[in-house]
């Protein structure tokens, strides 16, 4: 008579959520406005991941699913870094290029700025009259 022994599933509903999470975290990764969503898909894929890989290895259960689940958390988790990262740097380079142009546009609007507020202090109101004295 043999003894079958049916396989431990140890780790297997971590591994199923890992992956599923995983899926999704490389989808949402590739959807520029979904950054926070993948980073949150792969981070909870990272976790389950790694608790059911604990799991499995521990019960000498197959490790597939928690590992590929784990990995396609890394990979969007980080792909989404590493794209944040290129935009903030591209972004940063554009303005210190501009340096110069940005400091005069400040300048001019901090110029018209003061120039209103004086204007508005020639203004005097009366209960039934206004009067507006232009100085030059």
């Amino acid at each position: 008579m043999e003894d079958y022994k049916q396989p431990s599933t140890a780790g297997l509903g971590m591994g199923i959520t890992a992956l599923v999470l995983g899926i999704l975290a490389v989808i949402a990764s590739f959807i520029p406005c979904f950054g926070f969503f993948a980073v949150l898909f792969g981070v909870l894929a990272i976790i389950f991941g790694a608790i059911g890989l604990s799991q499995a290895k521990r019960e000498k259960a197959p490790t597939t699913l928690p590992l590929s689940g784990l990995i396609l958390g890394i990979v969007a988790t980080a792909f989404v870094i590493l794209r944040t990262l290129f935009f903030v740097g591209s972004i940063g380079s554009a303005v210190m290029s501009h340096k110069d142009e940005i400091q005069k546009a400040i300048d001019s609007a901090t110029v018209e700025s003061i120039k209103v507020q004086d204007s508005l202090n020639a203004v005097e109101i009366t209960t039934d009259t206004v009067r507006v004295e232009v100085t030059k």
